[in-house]
């Protein structure tokens, strides 16, 4: 099944909805915050043990840099997850700057759902090296633009499978998410789908793969034609 989202109203305008972007964008980010509680939590416990092993065996008389490494280590590289995760989640319970670099944000969330998506089995990455794509700000509102990312991010987390995003840049930034192997088909809510149209973003599912067109900050509009 292939669906496509059609452009009904150019800009910000009132989304179709008894609930509004921002309303959207919350509960979402509740749903993030949810599954990123308790990676982070355990990253934390990581630290805090490793570093306790640390303590102990350093302190002893005959203690050998060879025993405390490997501990030392494990809770650096957990101390750089804690990092990473609760730099992203600060940044998306900001107020959007806008205008909101796709990069960026699809960056952020991946650094917050990778570690829920890898204890369930599956993995979520982004195929594209930031520096490469370093600004792709786009025009529509900071929200709606994190709303339909994370939603469709939360969509193929739920089944379960290996994720695969990535970042392309021409007449519009264009962001594609595929789970492989995943248990049926990606699905978007009407409330995002709706609020993508208004804000001129094109979405296109088909089956394990959703990918969503932003217009580009500073980019000349296109009108959208109708199908024959």
């Amino acid at each position: 099944m292939v669906v496509e989202s059609e452009v009904t109203s150019a800009g910000h305008g009132d989304i179709p909805s008894t609930r509004s972007v921002d309303e959207l964008w919350l509960d979402l980010l509740q749903q993030i915050s949810a599954r990123t509680a308790h990676e982070l939590k355990g990253a934390l416990n990581g630290v805090a043990v490793n570093l306790e092993v640390v303590r102990s065996r350093s302190a002893r008389p005959d203690a050998a840099a060879a025993s405390v490494a490997p501990f030392a280590s494990s809770a650096a590289d957990q101390l750089d997850a804690v990092v990473d995760m609760s730099e992203a989640l600060l940044a998306l319970a900001r107020v959007a700057r806008e205008p909101l670099d796709v990069n960026e944000t699809i960056h952020g969330l991946a650094a917050l759902l990778s570690p829920s998506a890898r204890a369930e089995g599956g993995s979520l990455r982004v195929e594209a090296a930031s520096r490469e794509l370093a600004a792709a700000p786009v025009r529509a509102r900071g929200n709606i633009v994190r709303l339909v990312i994370g939603a469709t991010l939360l969509a193929a987390l739920a089944r379960k499978g290996d994720i695969r995003c990535r970042v392309e840049l021409g007449d519009e930034a264009i962001v594609s998410i595929e789970c492989a192997d995943a248990e049926g088909p990606l699905e978007l809510s009407s409330d995002v789908l709706a609020a993508a149209t208004t804000a001129g973003i094109r979405i296109h599912t088909e089956g394990q793969s959703i990918s969503l067109a932003f217009p580009r900050a500073g980019a000349t509009r296109k009108r959208t034609h109708e199908r024959a």
